[in-house]
């Protein structure tokens, strides 16, 4: 299997501070003295315990232990693995990945069809702005009232009306008739047994699909005459990049805005979005007139604790609000709709009526609940039984989709009151309606949901005597390597982490941290982030550490005297000479480091052979 080499993973590393980083994921994490702090992400709490060290490029809650570097903040909150979590740094950085040991998991190809794409988003994009060809597409968007500037933004462009348009200018520089077939940018075509190509897109205004990092996957064209024939809009293929149930137009250059405000605006055209955009409504993507998805859900899920979807008013935008309502709600995440005016579309409404009136009708959007509701009890004799029950059912139903028990019980409530029916009789048919009318919750394709991590106890003497040694490094080290052998730490996580330090010093564990378990790695952020506070005027850390060795080789010392009685190879004399002895050593130990010091370096001394 391909690796990463450890060299570009501290490039990585290196290159992504971990401030900048859970800043742009964070826009509330504020400078707090030494260190960055703001709500956790990973629980619910009204005062800051999440904690991002700039010196040590590491973050801690001290609420839910959640902690770990730049890496592990990523994997959290990205809800991805490792590799996954290295790929997006490089990403943000600007670093090209290198692998080693196997397979690139078709990574050169990857890095083609990148280049395809980018290529020809500026190909489309010069046809448009420059070419003879492109004067329809112009005049086209110069009507629409969309500036050059936006249209450069959002790499707008123009596919030309001919078969092999882009195909022949992609050969000239170099590609392959089978990459470009790869991209999804032209079709094989197989005449009288021989095989051709022509271009996918013609005479199509052409807007550039984005990844989440903004590199273009994928394209969308859509024609400028409604009496053409042929579909108003033609996409890309599924592809190696291009996976349609993941991808949201624009959401590269919306995702600040909808982190900022919590809220995704969700629309349905292309146009749309970029209208938004450019009206200064920027947290704003677009489903590109697909239906709606639980990938959707999942990745607005990562930035967003509402969603206001603004879909058209007609029959068919009814029916998909309500399905994108309910797919939303069991990602939990609140749902909104805005109901536009007729034959309006946000991007006419902005146009003709103006910013202000687009951003009201946002603001007073209703919730889901209230929508479904309005319209279905609009389709309905309300004053019927049979009318009221379907529109009960089809409430009930979406009801159902929420995971939240609390937002349910706020539902019903709702629901009881809008409908005036008893809470109590709406919660009596939910039950029994639940299992007919709820639909599974979505499967997670990226991995299993781990139940929630609760943290192991360790030793409190030997996590403190961890934070003296990774704090006070150069004056602690020696006096644990001397006098502290490791059989004396009965920890695992502790042992092996001393052991480590007497090897190695402390940047060791924070730049290797994913060579550890995750145990191990949380007991590592805990002490690097937590200093220990006993340490005063009056006692040095030199004091304290030697007051921990003591301990430990007290505990040491109890553990041996409590095992005697289980001794039945000891006769009673050796028995009871042994155990005065270790009550004497342990009455010494307590006397202090002057009193005690012969003994424990006659205690620490390895045995006469050695090992």
């Amino acid at each position: 299997m391909a690796t990463i080499p450890k060299d570009q993973i501290e490039e990585i590393r290196f290159q992504c501070n971990i401030v900048d980083v859970v800043g742009s994921y964070l826009p509330t994490l504020k400078r707090m003295g030494s260190t960055f702090k703001c709500n956790c992400p990973f629980h619910q709490e009204k005062t800051p315990s999440f904690t991002v060290n700039d010196k040590m490029q590491i973050f801690h809650c001290f609420g839910c232990q959640a902690g770990g570097d730049v890496f592990k903040f990523v994997m959290e909150y990205e809800k991805v693995d490792f590799v996954t979590a290295v790929k997006i740094l490089a990403d943000r950085a600007g670093i090209e990945l290198r692998y080693e040991g196997g397979a690139t998991e078709n990574k050169n190809e990857k890095d083609v069809l990148y280049k395809i794409h980018q290529d020809a988003a500026m190909f489309y994009h010069r046809m448009l702005m420059d070419s003879p060809e492109g004067a329809e597409a112009r005049r086209y968007l110069e009507e629409r009232e969309l500036p050059p500037e936006i249209l450069k933004e959002f790499l707008v462009g123009f596919a030309p009306n001919e078969w092999d348009g882009l195909m022949n200018k992609a050969l000239e520089k170099g590609y392959k008739a089978e990459q470009l077939e790869a991209a999804g940018l032209v079709v094989p075509s197989d005449r009288n047994g021989k095989k051709s190509h022509y271009d996918r897109f013609r005479n199509r205004v052409m807007f550039s699909i984005c990844d989440q990092m903004g590199r273009v996957i994928g394209f969308s064209g859509r024609i400028m005459n409604a009496a053409e024939k042929g579909a108003k809009y033609v996409n890309s293929p599924e592809t190696l990049l291009f996976k349609k149930n993941r991808v949201l137009f624009a959401f590269d250059k919306a995702r600040k805005d909808i982190v900022e405000a919590r809220t995704a605006i969700v629309v349905e055209g292309q146009i749309d979005a970029i209208r938004c955009h450019e009206a200064g409504i920027r947290n704003v993507v677009a489903s590109q007139g697909t239906a709606l998805t639980e990938n959707h859900a999942r990745l607005l899920k990562r930035y967003a604790d509402e969603i206001v979807l603004v879909l058209d008013a007609d029959a068919a935008g009814v029916k998909a609000a309500l399905a994108s309502s309910a797919i939303f709600l069991s990602t939990e995440l609140s749902v909104r709709v805005v109901t536009l005016p007729e034959k309006e579309d946000p991007d006419s409404l902005i146009r003709t009526q103006g910013t202000e009136i687009f951003r009201q009708l946002v603001a007073e959007a209703q919730s889901a609940l209230d929508y479904l509701i309005d319209r279905r009890g609009g389709e309905e004799n309300m004053d019927s039984d049979a009318g009221k029950m379907r529109v009960v059912k089809e409430t009930l139903a979406l009801i159902n989709h929420c995971q939240s028990a609390a937002r349910r019980d706020q539902m019903l409530q709702r629901a009881a009151e809008r409908l005036g029916i008893s809470i109590q009789a709406l919660g009596q048919d939910m039950r029994r309606s639940k299992q007919q009318t709820r639909t599974p919750a979505p499967r997670r394709t990226e991995e299993p949901v781990k139940p929630p991590h609760v943290p192991k106890n360790h030793p409190k003497e030997e996590t403190s005597l961890l934070e003296l040694l990774v704090h006070y490094y150069p004056e602690v080290k020696p006096l644990v390597h001397d006098h502290l052998p490791l059989h004396c730490l009965v920890d695992p996580v502790c042992r092996h982490l001393v052991d480590q330090l007497m090897l190695d010093e402390p940047d060791v564990l924070t730049e290797q941290l994913h060579d550890f378990d995750e145990e191990t790695q949380r007991v590592i952020i805990k002490v690097r982030m937590e200093e220990c506070r006993k340490i005063d005027e009056e006692t040095t850390s030199v004091e304290l550490a030697q007051q921990y060795i003591l301990l430990l080789w007290r505990k040491t010392l109890e553990r041996k005297a409590a095992a005697l009685g289980q001794d039945a190879a000891l006769a009673a004399e050796e028995r009871f000479r042994e155990g005065t002895r270790l009550k004497h050593d342990i009455s010494v130990l307590k006397k202090g480091w002057t009193h005690a010091l012969p003994l424990v370096e006659t205690l620490a001394e390895p045995p006469a052979d050695g090992f």
